[in-house]
C-alpha cells in the first residue's frame, strides 16, 4: 500500500488540492467519494475492526472536506477502521491516474473469472470465499482448497492460517482484495512464489496494480466506479460486491 501511494503523490500533480466529498462506512463496504467526483471502496471488515476506540469514527461529522491526503496516510494506521478509510481513499484517487492514462495497463472489462485459465489437472487455491467463483473451480480444477478468516466457516472450509501447507501446492491462487486491508497479501504472495498463476480479487483492489505485479500477481480484478453516488448509496444501505454493479462495472488488469 506504501508503494501504491507512492505512484498517486508522484502521478497526481494537484494531489494536494483533492478533498474528500463523502466518507460512508457500511456494513460490506467502506466508500469515499472525492470532490472531483471519483470513489473507491475497501471491504469494511466490520467483525475484526475495534470501532468503540477508532479515533477517525470519533471524528464523523468532520471528514467531509478534509485533504485527501490526510485521508491517504492512513494505509499506515494499526487501526483497521482507519486503515480501511485509507484504502478506500487509495482506490478513489487511483482511478483519477486510470483515467488519465487508459493506456497504461493491459485491461479487459471482464470479471477476473472469465479471465483465467484453469485446468483439470489443476490445484486451485481460492483465499476467501468468493461464492460465485467456487463451483466454477470446483467444475474445472482437480482440487479446490478454501481458505477463510473467523469460526463462523462452511463445512469444508479451512481457516486462513492453513495458507502455509496449501497455497505452495497451487497452480493457480486466487486471493481476496480484502487482505490488502488485513495485511496478510504480502506473506500470501510469497507463499504463491511457485504457482502458474495468481490474482487478486475484489472491489478492495480497485488500486494501481504496478507493486502488485512487480511481485509476481498475474492479474488484478477490480471494479471502475461510474456512478460514485450510486456506490455511495449503495454502501450506506449496507450492499455488497453483486449491488455495486449498478454504480460500476468489473475490470481485469493483466500484467504486461
Amino acid at each position: 500500500m506504501r508503494e501504491v501511494r507512492d505512484l498517486l503523490l508522484r502521478d497526481i500533480p494537484n494531489v494536494e488540492e483533492i478533498r474528500i466529498d463523502k466518507v460512508c462506512l457500511g456494513l460490506g463496504y467502506t466508500g469515499v467519494k472525492l470532490e472531483g467526483g471519483q470513489a473507491g471502496v475497501c471491504h469494511s471488515l466490520i467483525s475484526e475492526m475495534a470501532l468503540e476506540c477508532c479515533e477517525i469514527i470519533k471524528r464523523a461529522g468532520t471528514l467531509a472536506g478534509r485533504p485527501a491526503q490526510e485521508f491517504l496516510r492512513l494505509t499506515d494506521s494499526w487501526d483497521l477502521a482507519e486503515r480501511v478509510i485509507g484504502i478506500a481513499t487509495l482506490n478513489a484517487l487511483s482511478q483519477i491516474v486510470l483515467e488519465a492514462h487508459p493506456d497504461r495497463y493491459a485491461v479487459e472489462e471482464r470479471n477476473l473469472i472469465d479471465v483465467l485459465e484453469v485446468g483439470r489437472e489443476d490445484v486451485v487455491v481460492l483465499v476467501g470465499l468468493i461464492k460465485p467463483f467456487v463451483p466454477i473451480f470446483r467444475s474445472k480444477a482437480k482440487r479446490l482448497y478454501i481458505l477463510e478468516r473467523g469460526p463462523q466457516r462452511e463445512k469444508g472450509i479451512l481457516p486462513d492460517t492453513a495458507c502455509e501447507e496449501v497455497i505452495p501446492k497451487a497452480d493457480v491462487v486466487v486471493i481476496t482484495g480484502s487482505t490488502l486491508a488485513n495485511g496478510t497479501i504480502d506473506r500470501l504472495l510469497e507463499l504463491a512464489e511457485n504457482a502458474r498463476t495468481v490474482a487478486l480479487v475484489g472491489p478492495t483492489a480497485s488500486c494501481l496494480p504496478d507493486p502488485l505485479f512487480e511481485r509476481g500477481v498475474d492479474f488484478v480484478g477490480g471494479i471502475r466506479i461510474l456512478d460514485a453516488d450510486k456506490a455511495i448509496q449503495i454502501v450506506g444501505e449496507g450492499g455488497g460486491t453483486p449491488q455495486l454493479r449498478q454504480a460500476g462495472k468489473f475490470v481485469t488488469y493483466r500484467a504486461k
